[in-house]
Protein backbone atom coordinates (compact mmCIF):
# COMPACT_ATOMS: atom_id res chain seq x y z
CA UNK A 1 0.00 0.00 0.00
CA UNK A 2 2.58 2.66 0.84
CA UNK A 3 4.81 1.99 -2.28
CA UNK A 4 1.38 2.30 -4.25
CA UNK A 5 1.09 5.59 -2.32
CA UNK A 6 4.94 6.67 -3.29
CA UNK A 7 4.57 5.60 -6.44
CA UNK A 8 1.22 8.07 -7.09
CA UNK A 9 3.23 10.64 -5.49
CA UNK A 10 5.97 10.16 -7.90
CA UNK A 11 3.76 10.21 -10.59
CA UNK A 12 1.65 13.39 -9.26
CA UNK A 13 5.30 15.16 -8.77
CA UNK A 14 6.21 14.31 -12.65
CA UNK A 15 2.91 15.66 -13.70
CA UNK A 16 3.26 18.81 -12.09
CA UNK A 17 6.47 19.63 -12.95
CA UNK A 18 5.91 18.98 -16.38
CA UNK A 19 3.12 21.65 -16.28
CA UNK A 20 5.43 24.07 -14.34
CA UNK A 21 8.04 23.73 -16.95
CA UNK A 22 5.34 24.22 -19.63
CA UNK A 23 4.16 27.79 -17.99
CA UNK A 24 7.42 28.69 -17.51
CA UNK A 25 8.13 28.34 -21.28
CA UNK A 26 5.24 30.00 -21.85
CA UNK A 27 6.21 32.63 -19.57
CA UNK A 28 9.69 33.01 -20.83
CA UNK A 29 8.14 33.92 -24.66
CA UNK A 30 6.41 36.50 -23.30
CA UNK A 31 8.75 38.03 -21.07
CA UNK A 32 11.70 37.46 -23.47
CA UNK A 33 9.53 39.76 -26.17
CA UNK A 34 9.69 42.20 -23.06
CA UNK A 35 13.08 41.56 -22.88
CA UNK A 36 13.79 42.16 -26.75
CA UNK A 37 15.65 38.74 -26.82
CA UNK A 38 14.70 37.34 -29.97
CA UNK A 39 16.08 34.03 -30.51
CA UNK A 40 15.08 33.09 -26.57
CA UNK A 41 11.40 34.05 -26.71
CA UNK A 42 10.78 31.93 -30.46
CA UNK A 43 12.58 29.21 -28.41
CA UNK A 44 10.43 29.04 -25.68
CA UNK A 45 6.75 29.85 -27.87
CA UNK A 46 8.59 26.60 -30.12
CA UNK A 47 8.62 24.24 -26.98
CA UNK A 48 4.84 24.99 -26.11
CA UNK A 49 3.95 24.67 -29.23
CA UNK A 50 5.48 21.25 -30.22
CA UNK A 51 4.59 20.23 -27.03
CA UNK A 52 1.25 19.19 -28.96
CA UNK A 53 -0.26 19.73 -25.25
CA UNK A 54 -2.53 22.65 -26.71
CA UNK A 55 -4.46 23.01 -29.34
CA UNK A 56 -6.29 26.21 -30.56
CA UNK A 57 -10.05 25.83 -29.77
CA UNK A 58 -12.50 25.31 -32.97
CA UNK A 59 -14.43 28.71 -31.65
CA UNK A 60 -12.67 31.99 -30.50
CA UNK A 61 -15.53 32.65 -28.10
CA UNK A 62 -14.59 29.69 -26.08
CA UNK A 63 -11.15 30.74 -26.70
CA UNK A 64 -10.69 32.46 -23.51
CA UNK A 65 -13.07 30.65 -21.13
CA UNK A 66 -10.64 28.15 -19.51
CA UNK A 67 -11.20 24.85 -19.08
CA UNK A 68 -10.33 23.91 -22.87
CA UNK A 69 -7.29 23.02 -25.37
CA UNK A 70 -6.11 26.72 -25.19
CA UNK A 71 -5.73 27.55 -21.81
CA UNK A 72 -2.55 27.19 -20.45
CA UNK A 73 -2.93 29.23 -17.26
CA UNK A 74 -6.25 29.96 -15.66
CA UNK A 75 -7.46 30.98 -12.65
CA UNK A 76 -10.66 29.59 -11.66
CA UNK A 77 -13.42 31.18 -9.55
CA UNK A 78 -16.28 29.40 -7.09
CA UNK A 79 -19.73 30.59 -6.60
CA UNK A 80 -18.74 29.83 -2.69
CA UNK A 81 -15.64 32.25 -3.43
CA UNK A 82 -13.70 32.99 -4.65
CA UNK A 83 -15.39 35.31 -7.21
CA UNK A 84 -15.84 38.15 -8.88
CA UNK A 85 -18.60 40.47 -9.97
CA UNK A 86 -17.81 41.23 -13.85
CA UNK A 87 -21.07 40.59 -15.03
CA UNK A 88 -22.17 43.18 -12.80
CA UNK A 89 -20.01 46.21 -12.96
CA UNK A 90 -20.24 45.56 -17.04
CA UNK A 91 -24.01 44.71 -17.42
CA UNK A 92 -26.03 46.20 -19.96
CA UNK A 93 -28.62 49.01 -19.29
CA UNK A 94 -31.76 47.02 -18.12
CA UNK A 95 -29.91 43.87 -16.18
CA UNK A 96 -29.71 45.89 -12.76
CA UNK A 97 -30.52 48.66 -11.82
CA UNK A 98 -28.54 51.52 -11.73
CA UNK A 99 -25.30 49.52 -12.42
CA UNK A 100 -23.17 48.69 -15.19
CA UNK A 101 -21.75 50.08 -18.21
CA UNK A 102 -17.88 49.96 -17.28
CA UNK A 103 -15.82 50.22 -19.58
CA UNK A 104 -17.55 50.21 -23.04
CA UNK A 105 -15.11 49.58 -26.29
CA UNK A 106 -14.51 52.87 -28.22
CA UNK A 107 -15.26 53.34 -31.95
CA UNK A 108 -11.53 53.06 -32.61
CA UNK A 109 -11.66 49.61 -31.66
CA UNK A 110 -14.42 48.35 -33.56
CA UNK A 111 -13.00 49.89 -36.34
CA UNK A 112 -9.81 47.98 -36.19
CA UNK A 113 -11.98 44.97 -37.37
CA UNK A 114 -11.83 43.68 -40.46
CA UNK A 115 -14.87 42.37 -42.55
CA UNK A 116 -15.55 38.74 -42.71
CA UNK A 117 -13.78 38.77 -46.43
CA UNK A 118 -10.29 40.13 -44.99
CA UNK A 119 -11.27 44.13 -46.29
CA UNK A 120 -11.49 47.00 -44.32
CA UNK A 121 -14.52 49.28 -44.36
CA UNK A 122 -14.01 52.96 -44.90
CA UNK A 123 -15.67 54.82 -41.71
CA UNK A 124 -15.52 58.06 -43.02
CA UNK A 125 -18.79 57.70 -43.80
CA UNK A 126 -20.09 57.66 -40.28
CA UNK A 127 -17.51 60.35 -38.78
CA UNK A 128 -19.57 63.38 -40.35
CA UNK A 129 -20.59 66.33 -38.58
CA UNK A 130 -24.61 65.54 -37.46
CA UNK A 131 -24.27 61.97 -38.07
CA UNK A 132 -26.09 59.31 -40.77
CA UNK A 133 -29.16 57.20 -40.82
CA UNK A 134 -26.80 54.67 -42.55
CA UNK A 135 -26.45 51.72 -40.21
CA UNK A 136 -22.91 51.06 -39.45
CA UNK A 137 -22.13 47.35 -41.47
CA UNK A 138 -21.87 45.70 -38.03
CA UNK A 139 -22.81 42.15 -39.88
CA UNK A 140 -20.06 42.41 -42.04
CA UNK A 141 -17.50 42.38 -39.28
CA UNK A 142 -15.39 38.93 -38.96
CA UNK A 143 -16.47 36.88 -36.01
CA UNK A 144 -13.98 38.23 -33.35
CA UNK A 145 -16.01 41.21 -33.48
CA UNK A 146 -19.71 39.55 -32.18
CA UNK A 147 -18.19 37.33 -30.23
CA UNK A 148 -16.43 40.92 -28.12
CA UNK A 149 -18.65 43.77 -28.54
CA UNK A 150 -22.32 44.27 -27.95
CA UNK A 151 -23.72 46.48 -30.56
CA UNK A 152 -27.04 48.58 -31.62
CA UNK A 153 -29.16 45.97 -33.38
CA UNK A 154 -27.50 42.48 -32.00
CA UNK A 155 -28.82 40.40 -29.39
CA UNK A 156 -27.93 39.75 -26.32
CA UNK A 157 -29.45 37.30 -23.60
CA UNK A 158 -32.76 37.06 -25.79
CA UNK A 159 -33.13 40.81 -26.20
CA UNK A 160 -32.83 42.76 -29.15
CA UNK A 161 -30.35 45.82 -28.16
CA UNK A 162 -30.83 49.51 -28.64
CA UNK A 163 -27.80 51.30 -27.64
CA UNK A 164 -29.29 54.38 -28.16
CA UNK A 165 -30.46 57.25 -26.53
CA UNK A 166 -33.66 56.76 -24.37
CA UNK A 167 -33.33 52.79 -25.03
CA UNK A 168 -34.79 49.75 -23.55
CA UNK A 169 -32.37 47.14 -23.79
CA UNK A 170 -29.29 49.29 -23.57
CA UNK A 171 -28.82 53.13 -23.45
CA UNK A 172 -26.54 55.95 -24.80
CA UNK A 173 -25.39 58.29 -22.56
CA UNK A 174 -22.71 61.50 -23.53
CA UNK A 175 -19.42 61.38 -21.32
CA UNK A 176 -19.79 63.33 -17.85
CA UNK A 177 -23.20 64.01 -18.73
CA UNK A 178 -24.07 62.11 -15.42
CA UNK A 179 -21.84 60.94 -12.51
CA UNK A 180 -22.17 57.53 -12.87
CA UNK A 181 -23.42 55.63 -15.85
CA UNK A 182 -26.05 53.24 -14.47
CA UNK A 183 -25.75 50.72 -16.75
CA UNK A 184 -25.57 52.95 -20.09
CA UNK A 185 -22.60 53.38 -22.62
CA UNK A 186 -20.70 56.16 -23.30
CA UNK A 187 -19.44 54.64 -26.48
CA UNK A 188 -22.98 53.18 -28.34
CA UNK A 189 -21.61 49.39 -27.28
CA UNK A 190 -21.10 47.48 -24.46
CA UNK A 191 -18.34 44.17 -23.53
CA UNK A 192 -19.29 40.78 -24.54
CA UNK A 193 -15.93 39.40 -23.95
CA UNK A 194 -15.84 37.61 -20.55
CA UNK A 195 -19.43 38.26 -19.74
CA UNK A 196 -21.74 35.04 -18.97
CA UNK A 197 -25.05 35.17 -20.93
CA UNK A 198 -26.59 32.71 -18.91
CA UNK A 199 -25.94 34.89 -15.72
CA UNK A 200 -29.16 37.16 -15.04
CA UNK A 201 -30.16 36.93 -11.63
CA UNK A 202 -27.17 39.88 -10.94
CA UNK A 203 -28.54 40.66 -7.62
CA UNK A 204 -28.20 37.57 -6.15
CA UNK A 205 -25.23 35.71 -7.60
CA UNK A 206 -21.65 37.16 -8.42
CA UNK A 207 -19.67 35.82 -10.77
CA UNK A 208 -17.15 32.80 -11.46
CA UNK A 209 -15.92 33.20 -14.85
CA UNK A 210 -12.26 32.01 -15.34
CA UNK A 211 -9.28 34.12 -15.89
CA UNK A 212 -6.97 33.11 -18.33
CA UNK A 213 -3.71 34.40 -18.10
CA UNK A 214 -1.87 32.52 -20.96
CA UNK A 215 -3.66 30.61 -23.80
CA UNK A 216 -2.12 29.07 -26.60
CA UNK A 217 -2.94 31.93 -29.78
CA UNK A 218 -0.88 34.29 -27.75
CA UNK A 219 2.09 31.77 -28.13
CA UNK A 220 1.43 32.20 -31.82
CA UNK A 221 1.62 35.84 -32.32
CA UNK A 222 4.71 35.53 -29.61
CA UNK A 223 6.54 33.61 -31.90
CA UNK A 224 4.94 35.79 -34.74
CA UNK A 225 6.55 38.74 -33.40
CA UNK A 226 10.29 36.97 -32.51
CA UNK A 227 10.03 35.53 -36.42
CA UNK A 228 9.98 38.97 -37.72
CA UNK A 229 12.64 40.48 -35.23
CA UNK A 230 14.72 37.80 -36.78
CA UNK A 231 14.09 38.31 -40.34
CA UNK A 232 11.75 35.23 -40.70
CA UNK A 233 9.16 37.19 -42.41
CA UNK A 234 7.52 34.03 -43.98
CA UNK A 235 7.85 31.91 -40.67
CA UNK A 236 6.18 35.02 -39.01
CA UNK A 237 2.72 34.96 -41.32
CA UNK A 238 2.73 31.19 -41.04
CA UNK A 239 1.64 31.75 -37.48
CA UNK A 240 -0.63 34.71 -37.73
CA UNK A 241 -2.59 32.71 -40.39
CA UNK A 242 -2.86 30.30 -38.32
CA UNK A 243 -4.96 32.73 -36.01
CA UNK A 244 -6.62 33.86 -38.80
CA UNK A 245 -7.68 30.73 -40.08
CA UNK A 246 -9.59 30.18 -36.70
CA UNK A 247 -11.80 32.90 -37.83
CA UNK A 248 -12.08 32.31 -41.60
CA UNK A 249 -10.04 35.42 -42.36
CA UNK A 250 -7.95 34.88 -45.76
CA UNK A 251 -4.26 34.42 -45.26
CA UNK A 252 -1.82 37.23 -45.00
CA UNK A 253 0.75 36.65 -47.51
CA UNK A 254 4.24 39.09 -49.02
CA UNK A 255 4.74 41.14 -46.44
CA UNK A 256 7.69 42.46 -44.90
CA UNK A 257 9.58 45.25 -43.25
CA UNK A 258 6.87 47.55 -41.76
CA UNK A 259 3.86 46.11 -43.39
CA UNK A 260 4.80 42.75 -41.47
CA UNK A 261 4.92 44.71 -37.91
CA UNK A 262 1.69 46.28 -38.84
CA UNK A 263 -0.10 42.93 -39.69
CA UNK A 264 1.27 41.42 -36.18
CA UNK A 265 0.26 44.48 -34.40
CA UNK A 266 -3.32 44.50 -35.49
CA UNK A 267 -3.36 40.72 -35.24
CA UNK A 268 -2.39 41.32 -31.37
CA UNK A 269 -4.86 43.98 -31.12
CA UNK A 270 -7.81 41.99 -32.65
CA UNK A 271 -6.89 38.14 -31.07
CA UNK A 272 -6.12 39.19 -27.54
CA UNK A 273 -8.67 42.72 -27.22
CA UNK A 274 -9.68 43.31 -23.84
CA UNK A 275 -7.01 40.41 -22.41
CA UNK A 276 -4.74 43.17 -20.85
CA UNK A 277 -2.02 42.94 -23.65
CA UNK A 278 -2.50 46.09 -25.92
CA UNK A 279 -1.38 48.91 -23.60
CA UNK A 280 1.69 47.06 -22.74
CA UNK A 281 2.86 46.46 -26.19
CA UNK A 282 2.47 49.83 -27.13
CA UNK A 283 4.83 50.35 -24.21
CA UNK A 284 7.72 47.79 -25.39
CA UNK A 285 7.30 48.89 -28.96
CA UNK A 286 7.90 52.96 -27.54
CA UNK A 287 4.58 53.81 -29.46
CA UNK A 288 2.90 54.84 -26.64
CA UNK A 289 3.94 58.49 -26.75
CA UNK A 290 3.42 58.73 -30.11
CA UNK A 291 0.05 57.01 -30.58
CA UNK A 292 -1.69 57.86 -27.12
CA UNK A 293 0.02 61.32 -27.05
CA UNK A 294 -2.68 64.05 -27.87
CA UNK A 295 -5.16 61.30 -28.87
CA UNK A 296 -9.39 61.01 -28.07
CA UNK A 297 -11.38 58.13 -27.85
CA UNK A 298 -14.92 58.22 -29.59
CA UNK A 299 -17.69 56.53 -29.65
CA UNK A 300 -21.21 55.93 -31.41
CA UNK A 301 -23.94 58.30 -30.31
CA UNK A 302 -27.27 56.39 -31.63
CA UNK A 303 -30.88 58.02 -31.82
CA UNK A 304 -34.13 57.06 -33.07
CA UNK A 305 -35.60 59.03 -36.08
CA UNK A 306 -38.35 58.08 -38.65
CA UNK A 307 -35.98 56.71 -40.87
CA UNK A 308 -34.39 53.59 -37.50
CA UNK A 309 -31.67 55.27 -35.96
CA UNK A 310 -28.97 58.71 -35.98
CA UNK A 311 -25.59 57.64 -36.32
CA UNK A 312 -23.19 60.35 -34.44
CA UNK A 313 -19.56 59.90 -34.31
CA UNK A 314 -18.95 61.54 -31.07
CA UNK A 315 -15.97 62.49 -29.05
CA UNK A 316 -15.56 60.01 -26.02
CA UNK A 317 -13.32 61.89 -23.97
CA UNK A 318 -13.44 66.01 -24.34
CA UNK A 319 -9.65 66.27 -23.55
CA UNK A 320 -6.79 65.41 -25.30
CA UNK A 321 -5.14 61.91 -23.58
CA UNK A 322 -1.29 62.28 -22.48
CA UNK A 323 1.36 60.20 -22.21
CA UNK A 324 4.72 61.39 -22.02
CA UNK A 325 7.91 59.88 -23.34
CA UNK A 326 9.53 60.06 -19.74
CA UNK A 327 6.11 57.84 -18.79
CA UNK A 328 7.96 54.50 -20.04
CA UNK A 329 10.11 55.24 -16.80
CA UNK A 330 7.98 54.81 -14.03
CA UNK A 331 9.42 57.59 -11.13
CA UNK A 332 10.51 56.15 -7.54
CA UNK A 333 8.14 56.90 -5.07
CA UNK A 334 8.65 59.81 -2.77
CA UNK A 335 8.72 58.10 -0.31
CA UNK A 336 11.08 55.83 -0.88
CA UNK A 337 13.26 58.55 -1.80
CA UNK A 338 12.81 59.80 1.85
CA UNK A 339 13.76 56.74 3.17
CA UNK A 340 16.99 56.13 1.51
CA UNK A 341 19.46 58.61 0.90
CA UNK A 342 21.32 56.33 -1.35
CA UNK A 343 19.18 56.46 -4.12
CA UNK A 344 18.24 59.40 -6.08
CA UNK A 345 15.21 59.83 -8.40
CA UNK A 346 15.36 58.73 -12.46
CA UNK A 347 16.30 61.59 -14.90
CA UNK A 348 13.24 61.75 -16.36
CA UNK A 349 11.39 62.74 -13.36
CA UNK A 350 14.32 65.19 -11.55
Amino acid sequence: MLRKLNNLLILIFVALSILILQFGKDFKSRAMLYAERWESAKNAADSVISSNIYSLTDNYQDAWKGGNSESILEYNYLITGPYHDYDKVYSTFGEIENQGGSGTPTQEMVESYEKADGTLVDWSSWQVEGGTTQRPPYEELEPRFHASIIYNGSTWQGRLMENSVDGTNGRYMGYRDDTYTKGRTTTGYYLRKYRDEEHTDLVTYNSTQSWVEIRLAEVYLNRAEAHFRLGNSGLALNDINVIRERVDLPAKSALSGNELFEAIRQERKVELAYEGHLYWDMRRWRLAHIEYNGHRVHGMKITKSADGFVYEYVDSDLQDRKFLEKTYVLPIPYNELANNSAIEQYDEWK
